[in-house]
């Protein structure tokens, strides 16, 4: 028996030939999808092929065998190209392509695909964008070909692995299964696969990763996970509770006796209804530019859930910039939908501060798979699975076909990434997957030059949704040139007494730099009756939750006591945090800033109308220059749009519209995600939107003139996940000594924790992090000072930075112990 895999825990046996007719089944249920059932079911029956060579069982039967030492997943792809010609390939040349494009199609999608599923930067460049080589076609050619002729060792192993394979399976089954997948590539056409490659091929390898995966993990395991799809059951079922839900809340709103409740529960409930009649439309991208306040969570999960009755959905996902927000929207979704807030597989939060505490072998499988009904997960993490490197990130890409994708706050989305996701979206579309981007502030993201067709905004008056949701008007603070009012820091405090001095109880502070709120906090006096907290990212997120629990409690007992409150905070407060003022001083910056800074003024009607003040602070106290050069440009084309819309209404959908076209315009050089090497990654996805096909990309433009070897497909997945990364990281993870971070920083660096797995304490010390910037071994940045300083430690062993005892503040958070003039 040719063996696949031997159990890490009692040594069983799984044969070659079972593990390649599992994995086979499971590639052509999740590759039917695309109407690729046998394209992908051809990847699965050839993926480990090599296995079958005598070198290869060798080593598996060792106890000492180095693993990664025998290359088991060319084979597979040698098999069919040769298979393709014949098997008359006398391997003493290269393998040219086949006269049939739809055969040359097949054999470098899968080829490729085959060859890089252990891959962990995934599908390997047709064409390397910096040498002008062949990657994909060198490594093909390369076990067949040494030095000087073929590889005579590497024939043997081949012709050993051709021989067996054929011997446990029938050649005349494999032909016919074969002309299957052509019919496949034949259906969808050259033109549509040429145009949309880099999906196909990411696409393909994801369903192949995921069922070895699966498979490799049932084995193991004894489980049977991923051959029964039960999510578009789960979700009517959802569609039903969610229903009655909207019933009880129609119902119990015609008894509420407070006519502004009832007022807002009504226009929340237009929104919602909009969303249920918008969901029968055909498949597309929809924008809903829900006022703050209107229900935006509860309204988008109408609409997924209505989708998935009327359509091919299965599965609904949540797309969202903050873990705060993911949280927050996870607990909403859990209480409506199961009348808990109990955490479990079908309801899956996926982010970076999600700690596993002991679960069901499922909660596990669908954390790993993405295999799951409703998963709200990051920015991050989604656009990892479309473009990032790593097996578990490639795994997830296929779960976003025949899904609801729900953009919360997709104004956030770095500008980087916007061309690259905007392609996605199209192809995605094309597959069956509905996407709905929600925020307050619509991106003209049509307006670029990978612009993206928007098929309906739901809200059906814009312009009438946002007055009756009005709870708050932008106030610029002018001088008498009617220009922003620069302030010291002495107006500031001047600024916030008068207007507590004028009855208002509680009022936010947003500054843009961290030195800037520390100043502020500390200039404004202690008084009696006056509480005055101080927020900023040198606090690790723990921290910053026990103050927004404490400051939450404080708002709610505004109205029975004489308290009042002034909170600075850095933007961090502006989105995903439920807190709600009666007044907002803003710091100028970006407009879609400043509307979520005015989305913390006055959310439960603390007062008639709230104000949220719009100020120029000076240079001395803030400086947005250098890293945060992008934030004051942002805030300069704020500055162009109240010079142009004097005493208009800054939160319109016309001038957020204006705004987010200026923005585009001036950075529009970052568009296309510029890499640090000098490439920019979007042309080397392929997708060129109105273009002929190998045409109009920095790689396609050399494969067009004929500079490299002629290859159908040119583009350059491995070059792309290599050099992408959703957030440009010039910082480092500090462990805190905050709470529980003491304990479990200790644990780390205890001797026992040198011997054991320490992934799952690192998982829990996210939240008693805090990010530094700088190098640690330049004693000039921020970070290397730190160290220099001994206020942090690095820990080599594993690989950690951790604050020593009286590095960190209460009040202000790192470096407040032998530090503190550092925390900008």
């Amino acid at each position: 028996m040719y063996i696949a895999h031997i159990s890490e825990d009692d040594e069983r046996v799984q044969s070659l030939k079972d593990h390649l007719l599992n994995v086979r089944t499971l590639c052509e249920q999740w590759g039917s999808k695309l109407d690729l059932q046998y394209v992908c079911g051809l990847a699965g029956w050839l993926h480990d092929a090599g296995k079958y060579s005598q070198k290869f069982q060798k080593y598996i039967r060792d106890p000492n065998g180095k693993r990664g030492s025998v290359d088991h997943a060319t084979a597979g792809a040698i098999l069919l190209y040769d298979f393709a010609r014949g098997g008359q390939h006398d391997f003493s040349g290269e393998f040219s392509p086949e006269k049939d494009g739809f055969k040359t199609l097949l054999e470098e999608l899968l080829g490729n695909v085959i060859m890089a599923h252990h891959n962990a930067k995934g599908a390997l460049d047709f064409i390397d964008p910096v040498s002008l080589n062949v990657p994909f076609t060198q490594r093909l050619n390369k076990q067949v070909k040494g030095i000087h002729g073929y590889d005579a060792s590497y024939l043997e192993q081949y012709q050993q692995v051709k021989a067996n394979y054929f011997t446990e399976f029938e050649k005349k089954e494999f032909s016919n299964y074969y002309s299957k997948a052509l019919s496949e590539v034949k259906k969808i056409g050259v033109q549509a696969f040429v145009d949309g490659q880099n999906f196909y091929l990411r696409y393909v390898l994801s369903v192949l990763i995921d069922a070895d995966h699966t498979d490799t993990a049932n084995f193991e395991g004894h489980t049977k996970f991923g051959y029964k799809n039960n999510q578009r059951d789960i979700l009517s079922r959802y569609f039903d509770v969610n229903e009655q839900a909207v019933q009880t809340q129609i119902r119990m709103n015609t008894k509420e006796k407070n006519d502004k409740t009832k007022r807002l529960n009504q226009l929340r409930q237009e929104m919602s209804d909009a969303c249920f009649a918008a969901a029968s439309d055909q498949t597309g991208i929809y924008s809903l530019s829900v006022p703050t306040g209107g229900g935006k969570t509860l309204s988008s999960l109408r609409f997924a859930l209505r989708k998935a009755q009327l359509q091919n959905v299965d599965r609904i996902i949540y797309v969202v910039p903050y873990t705060t927000i993911i949280e927050q929207n996870a607990n909403v979704i859990r209480k409506r939908l199961t009348n808990s807030e109990d955490k479990d597989d079908n309801i899956l939060e996926y982010h970076s501060t999600v700690t596993h505490e002991p679960q069901k072998a499922s909660y596990y499988y669908s954390w790993d798979s993405w295999d799951s009904p409703i998963i709200l997960t990051s920015q991050v993490a989604y656009l990892n699975a479309l473009f990032g490197k790593g097996s578990k990130n490639i795994r997830h890409m296929h779960q976003l076909v025949h899904a609801v994708v729900i953009f919360d706050e997709i104004q956030t989305l770095p500008i980087k990434c916007i061309e690259m996701n905007n392609a996605a979206l199209k192809w995605l579309k094309l597959q069956g997957t509905t996407s709905l981007l929600c925020t307050a502030t619509q991106p003209a993201l049509d307006k670029i030059s990978n612009g993206l067709p928007i098929n309906k905004e739901i809200v059906p008056d814009l312009k009438l949704a946002q007055q009756a949701f009005k709870r708050v008007t932008i106030q610029p603070v002018f001088n008498e040139d009617k220009q922003l009012k620069t302030f010291s820091l002495e107006n500031l405090i001047e600024f916030i007494e008068n207007k507590l001095q004028q009855g208002v109880h509680s009022l936010l502070v947003i500054l843009n730099t961290k030195a800037a709120v520390r100043k502020a906090y500390e200039a404004l006096d202690e008084q009696e009756g006056l509480l005055k907290y101080h927020l900023s990212t040198a606090m690790c997120s723990k921290h910053r939750q026990v103050e927004f629990s404490e400051i939450r409690e404080q708002l709610k007992n505004l109205q029975t006591n004489t308290k009042k409150i002034v909170v600075f905070s850095t933007n961090l407060i502006e989105a995903g945090v439920d807190l709600s003022f009666e007044c907002v001083i803003r710091s100028c910056a970006g407009l879609d800033s400043i509307v979520q800074a005015a989305g913390r003024c006055n959310r439960n009607n603390e007062v008639k109308m709230g104000y949220t003040y719009l100020i120029q602070m000076d240079k001395s106290v803030e400086n947005v220059g250098g890293p945060l050069k992008f934030l004051g440009e942002a805030a300069g084309i704020t500055k162009v749009l109240l010079a142009n819309n004097v005493n208009q209404d800054l939160l319109s959908d016309k001038i957020v519209r204006d705004y987010f076209i200026r923005l585009y315009t001036k950075r529009s050089s970052d568009l296309p995600y510029p890499s640090k090497n000098g490439l920019k990654l979007y042309p080397l996805i392929g997708s060129n939107a109105g273009e002929s096909p190998n045409f109009g990309s920095e790689v396609n433009y050399y494969h067009k003139n004929k500079t490299v070897p002629a290859t159908y497909l040119s583009v350059a997945p491995n070059t792309v996940a290599n050099l992408f990364q959703v957030i440009d990281s010039a910082t480092t993870d500090v462990i805190v000594q905050y709470g529980e971070g003491k304990n479990i920083a200790a644990q780390l660096i205890s001797e026992k924790s040198k011997f054991e797995n320490i992934s799952g304490l690192l998982k829990q010390a996210q939240k008693y992090c805090v990010s530094v910037y700088g190098d640690p071994g330049k004693k000039g940045s921020y970070l290397g000072k730190l160290v220099a300083d001994g206020s942090v430690r690095y820990y080599p062993e594993q690989d950690i930075f951790i604050a020593e005892e009286g590095s960190y503040s209460e009040e202000f958070g790192l470096g407040e112990g032998r530090f503190g003039s550092l925390n900008y």
